[in-house]
């Protein structure tokens, strides 16, 4: 007999966090589309982790089916592999799982096991995004690659972009186009406020955005930013997007989480959120809470004139675009929504600006004051 086999690996992206945090639900759902494919079960194990998650696997007749979900992320992985000759099962099951689990978006990966079997490409790196499309770029060459404690770090040289910074495989900003993303940032700020003294950049720690402020001679600028690797990467390989930006007299970075800066400073002039907007595989909080925690304390960072600018999220994300619309309002008044196509992204990137808005101060979050 050939070792062969059919290998489906699947992400369900988008799914009920109810669902994904129930370990019984998650049992029966699998047990069921077991049965109703004729699939012979042999054995079952699941585990409800503490606080959040849950893992279901299953032996079959013709090999395994798991299920491991993050309900902070709204996100579910599954593996289903049959030595079966009928490729159609495991297509079946995937649908009925799909079916019952109800995920917003789906990536789906089909390998043929055996010998030979391709399980990564060296020449390429894969940037998913949550729209329902992926990019893959060109490694022309490898310049940094590293799993820090909190992320892992990939920098690139690319024939069309230059040098391209990665996140956990998310582009983060290239060469080619930095100016362009970190003007959408910047530029904002001065049309709407010509003088800045305080500026605090949260995230930002490829430099561009800090070095874009830096050209309109600000007093101050924090920038926050809780990974030292990707400035210590960013310094040594990104010199085109960062130039000496870190190294200005004016300029005090700050390696720790931006909410803990925000707790304690006051009467800045302006913030730039140069933060994910999909904190969830950094935290265990709820997206929801993490937003309203941070644009709260935001506002009570600035001071009554105070404006902010934020890089938003994909035109597509039209989830994002939901929470954005329906959260800023309470801390921030004059909203203004922009979007500017991203070459390297492949994509229009939508961004924001607002002000104070002091209602919002009085609002309690569980924000110290």
């Amino acid at each position: 007999m050939k070792p062969t086999g059919t290998h489906i690996v699947a992400e369900f992206i988008y799914c009920s966090k109810k669902t994904l945090n129930n370990k019984k639900i998650l049992v029966n759902i699998l047990k069921q589309g077991l049965k109703q494919l004729n699939i012979e079960l042999i054995s079952l194990k699941s585990h409800q982790f503490n606080p959040l998650g849950v893992t279901v696997i299953a032996v079959v007749g013709e090999s395994h089916v798991a299920i491991h979900t993050y309900p902070e992320a709204r996100h579910a992985s599954i593996d289903i592999f049959t030595c079966s000759p009928d490729h159609q099962k495991p297509i079946q099951l995937l649908h009925f799982l799909k079916k019952r689990i109800k995920p917003k978006t789906v990536r789906v990966v089909e390998l043929q096991r055996g010998n030979p079997i391709t399980i990564k490409e060296k020449d390429w790196i894969t940037s998913f995004t949550s729209s329902g499309f992926e990019v893959k770029y060109h490694i022309k060459k490898r310049l940094f690659s590293k799993r820090s404690k909190y992320q892992q770090i990939d920098i690139i040289e690319n024939e069309n972009f230059g040098t391209i910074l990665f996140l956990d495989k998310d582009i983060q900003i290239s060469e080619f186009d930095a100016d362009i993303y970190n003007a959408c940032l910047v530029t904002p700020l001065i049309t709407r406020r010509k003088k800045l003294k305080r500026v605090a950049v949260l995230g930002g720690g490829d430099g561009g955005v800090l070095k874009e402020i830096l050209k309109y001679k600000p007093k101050k600028v924090y920038l926050i930013d809780i990974d030292r690797d990707v400035i210590k990467a960013a310094q040594q390989y990104l010199p085109g997007i960062c130039k000496n930006a870190f190294s200005k007299k004016n300029v005090e970075v700050i390696i720790d989480d931006a909410n803990k800066f925000l707790d304690v400073i006051r009467g800045l002039d302006a913030v730039i959120y140069d933060l994910t907007m999909h904190p969830e595989a950094l935290t265990k909080v709820h997206r929801i809470e993490f937003l309203n925690k941070i644009f709260s304390k935001i506002n009570k960072s600035l001071n009554k004139n105070g404006i902010v600018s934020m890089q938003c999220c994909s035109e597509f994300d039209k989830v994002t675009m939901g929470l954005l619309k329906s959260l800023l309002p309470k801390y921030f008044k004059h909203i203004k929504f922009s979007k500017t196509f991203i070459p390297s992204f492949c994509e229009y990137w939508v961004f924001a600006t607002a002000k104070v808005n002091p209602v919002g101060r009085s609002l309690s979050n569980g924000v110290k004051k």
